[in-house]
């Protein structure tokens, strides 16, 4: 199977990290510290593998 290109997988941890908030949201339900810790490191590891924004 080819690997996804990094962009991609970016995009994907992402929009899991924001799916469950809002479901959370939605539902009133109550995150644990440490689902929260999780949910935040997925988030920086997705943004890591963004590409830096162009500068010129």
């Amino acid at each position: 199977m080819p690997e996804l290109d990094p962009t991609v997988v970016a995009h994907l941890q992402i929009s899991e990290v924001r799916r469950r908030l809002l479901k959370a949201a939605m539902f009133g339900k109550h995150l644990t510290p440490d689902q929260l810790e999780h949910m935040a490191e997925q988030l920086a590891e997705g943004l890591r593998r963004y590409p830096p924004p162009d500068t010129r």
